[in-house]
């Protein structure tokens, strides 16, 4: 079987930042279903679209660059796909480009910036400048399965606060990476508190 696989970049926005991980991908397979291309599908009782999608986004989170792969069984031009896929979209979820990548390379991201809007009166310079000079920042990250510490300074390639913003690029690798609201609650910010975060950009490698 022909195997193509393509990268689709999009935006998050609106009411749509509190799709859930698991309901984007539900979304995203049936826009696929309706739009006709030739998918290719996985084997089994309940076959359905070979889709991934690199790094999962944090729930209530806006993105203004997110990465979905999928893989058909026919060559079909970027642009053709895109028209497609795009009148399958819900408001909210907006296609911004489509390209074809090498199915050999293993596809893995490499850093994500965010952008947090955060309210004008508050003072993070000192925050960030205490952060940045840490070698370590160790944080307590909770789950279903408990808590756990987690070293993040690692993670964290720039921080930078600004009137009204903070702006940051994160790391990500297979052993892990550093959630926005982590990197907020170490410089002195309540992430609760009038706080908006957006996804501005993703930077794709290869492992």
């Amino acid at each position: 079987m022909n195997i193509f696989p393509y990268r689709v970049r999009f935006t998050k926005t609106g009411k749509l930042r509190f799709l859930s991980h698991h309901d984007l991908m539900r979304l995203f397979e049936r826009a696929f279903r309706r739009s006709g291309l030739p998918l290719r599908m996985t084997e089994g009782y309940n076959p359905h679209p070979i889709l991934s999608f690199p790094t999962a986004l944090g729930l209530g989170i806006e993105s203004l660059d997110e990465i979905l792969e999928v893989e058909l069984t026919a060559w079909t031009p970027p642009a053709k796909i895109e028209q497609a896929l795009a009148v399958q979209l819900p408001e909210g979820v907006k296609l911004s480009k489509v390209e074809a990548f090498a199915r050999k390379d293993r596809s893995a991201i490499d850093y994500v910036e965010y952008e947090a809007t955060v309210p004008k009166e508050a003072d993070l310079v000192a925050g960030v400048r205490e952060f940045l000079a840490k070698k370590e920042a160790w944080i307590e990250r909770k789950s279903d399965k408990g808590g756990k510490k987690v070293e993040i300074r690692r993670y964290v390639l720039a921080l930078e606060a600004e009137p009204g913003k903070v702006l940051m690029r994160v790391r990500v690798t297979d052993q892990g990476t550093a959630k926005p609201e982590e990197v907020l609650r170490s410089i002195g910010l309540d992430p609760a508190a009038g706080v908006r975060i957006k996804k501005t950009y993703t930077e794709v490698g290869t492992r």
